[in-house]
């Protein structure tokens, strides 16, 4: 579904928000602070206030998607609530089996299940269980996660102290070269002053210490001076070069400034990734108090054994189309991820522990880095929306792509710009791309629309700058 327009009066993070016009195709946004990125997203997947006016094409959602739950189908468009690669995978593996048929095997057992004896007798349904037995490893991966937490923060918080001393050093290093370069420069011009006097005054010139006239002794207080003069330039050639080498910052400052942001960005992954652990083990505590101690082994109902035949048959259904789902997905995922990484990177696999990793012909992560992480992410977000589209038959498939992508390598953003452009003429209608911006000096070609984000004294707004390929018609 295409952002046409938006107008916000209070969009979180933002305040008033214009944009009057959103091109579709490959287009990007603006913004070189990452808080004002982090709301421009939000705005543009949906988030912009209650009293924002949005126009989309068409008006409303594809009906076959509005169906989906959870609002899978706006989750895997926009990213948002999608904090790391397994929670990608398992929207978008829920959303292809739900329009595969799982939405009716679910109906079909909980209707089973209020049909059943067993819960005539008080037993729990069978999908209550089985949905606990699913959920008896969230408390132990909770833990391992707040500990993972804990233990970027302290790296957060060292680094972050590492920096700001390393800062101000190099500030009062430049100060200090400054103030040094510009006391030679005194000097020297003072100097050169007086020699000048001299040269005009000859063996006239008084004496700088008596104030009489130099006569024979012009020619040796003069080279003295200039000796001095010479080697206050000098000097002072020695501390302009020390300027202008600590005019930009030393690369260890760089490389420290870069794990900052690294460990900062993955701390905040890892915080969004532990709050939705903590639903999870949330959700299990309230299905234990609803379900209660599982009931002993003991005789059953008559229709009781039958019930849970044809529930466990099901189940098994169930868990077969939610496969062929996961498969169909990574298996266009991988494609787009070998292209991301030049082909570094192959694919996905599943984990003992049911978690999605990263295989490759000398890699397997079960944890990839950052950057491989945010990479297929948007992988598998992409085959996703894809996917979901094809299944229903939709035209209308979109993306809003935000803060991961200004976490890829420079080569990785030219191929990730020109996968996204790629699939823009293709598949999807627009993607609409919130980044700071260097992407666009690299492949400018790559994009049907550039917009900025700008301030001014009526509120903020997107608004259109040249860049992108240019037509040049010719008349004879």
């Amino acid at each position: 579904m295409r952002l046409v327009s938006l107008h916000a009066p209070e969009a979180p993070g933002l305040g008033t928000l214009e944009a009057d016009y959103l091109p579709a195709g490959f287009v990007a946004v603006l913004a070189p602070d990452s808080r004002v990125r982090r709301a421009l997203h939000a705005a543009l997947s949906g988030e912009a206030g209650p009293d924002a006016s949005i126009v989309t094409s068409p008006r409303g959602p594809d009906p076959s998607l509005a169906r989906l739950p959870d609002r899978l189908a706006d989750r895997l468009r926009t990213g948002r609530g999608l904090a790391d690669l397994d929670a990608v995978v398992e929207a978008g593996t829920r959303a292809l089996a739900w329009l595969d048929g799982l939405d009716r095997i679910e109906a079909a057992r909980g209707r089973l299940a209020r049909l059943s004896g067993a819960n005539r007798d008080g037993a729990p349904p069978p999908a209550l269980v089985a949905r606990m037995h699913e959920l008896e490893s969230a408390p132990a991966e909770c833990a391992r996660l707040e500990e993972a937490l804990r233990r970027h923060r302290e790296d957060d918080v060292e680094v972050a102290g590492d920096l700001e001393q390393a800062t101000m050093e190099w500030l009062r290093e430049r100060q200090d070269a400054e103030t040094r370069l510009q006391a030679y420069r005194d000097r020297a011009r003072e100097l050169k002053a007086r020699l000048r006097q001299m040269e005009e005054a000859a063996e006239a010139t008084p004496c700088p210490t008596c104030g009489r006239p130099l006569a024979d002794h012009f020619d040796t207080v003069l080279e003295t001076f200039r000796d001095e003069w010479e080697g206050v330039v000098q000097d002072g050639s020695w501390w302009r070069r020390r300027r202008e080498q600590l005019e930009g910052k030393p690369q260890s400052l760089q490389e420290l400034e870069s794990r900052a942001l690294q460990l900062h960005a993955a701390a905040l992954e890892l915080a969004e990734r532990v709050h939705a652990a903590r639903a999870l083990v949330d959700e299990l505590d309230e299905l234990r108090a609803r379900v209660g101690p599982e009931p002993a082994t003991g005789t059953t109902a008559p229709g009781e054994s039958v019930a849970r035949t044809v529930d466990d048959a099901l189940a098994e259904a169930g868990r077969e189309v939610v496969a062929a789902a996961r498969h169909r997905l990574l298996d266009r995922a991988a494609a787009y991820l070998l292209r991301l990484s030049a082909g570094r990177l192959l694919g996905f696999r599943l984990t003992s522990s049911g978690r999605t990793a990263l295989v490759g012909p000398e890699v397997d992560l079960s944890t990839p880095p950052d950057e491989d992480g945010a990479a297929a992410r948007l992988a598998v977000r992409l085959a996703a929306v894809e996917c979901i589209h094809e299944a229903v038959g939709s035209r209308h498939a979109a993306l809003v792509v935000g803060d991961p992508f200004d976490r890829l390598e420079e080569s990785v953003k030219v191929r990730a710009a020109d996968l996204l452009s790629e699939r823009s003429r293709r598949n999807l209608v627009q993607v609409l791309l919130v980044t700071r911006g260097e992407v666009v000096d690299l492949v400018p070609e790559a994009f049907d629309g550039v917009l900025e984000y700008r301030r001014d004294a009526t509120g903020g707004g997107l608004r259109p700058v040249p860049a992108g390929s240019g037509v040049i018609r010719l008349r004879a």
